[in-house]
């Protein structure tokens, strides 16, 4: 699942989707699409993967961060552990950082729900 956190401080279910780590040619960058589920030309999410470490993971199942650029907060909630592992890995790849040890709690007084998507 995709969440924003909304400007009332509530995090805003975005929908259920597919992550892909791809070249994304409008950010020229590498970066996370989110394809909606049952809707495969929807898109619900297209970010950089930032060189910045504004990446973190909280807990097994979700990773958030806070794009630098336009300062919105956002969250993944993945199903199973697994998937969250996968693409935590891939992100940490691309910036050249060990995904060991990055897991922070800059974020846990705003955790991203927890709910399975």
């Amino acid at each position: 699942k995709v969440y924003m956190l909304g400007e009332d401080g509530h995090w805003d279910d975005r929908g259920t989707g597919y992550v892909q780590v791809e070249m994304i040619q409008e950010l020229d960058s590498l970066g996370l699409r989110v394809i909606a589920e049952g809707t495969p030309d929807k898109t619900l999410l297209e970010t950089k993967i930032f060189e910045e470490e504004v990446f973190q993971r909280q807990g097994d199942t979700i990773i958030t961060w806070t794009n630098p650029e336009s300062r919105d907060d956002v969250a993944l909630s993945f199903q199973e552990a697994a998937g969250a592992q996968e693409v935590w890995e891939m992100v940490c790849q691309v910036q050249g950082r060990s995904p060991h040890d990055a897991f922070g709690d800059e974020y846990e007084q705003d955790a991203a729900p927890s709910g399975q998507g």
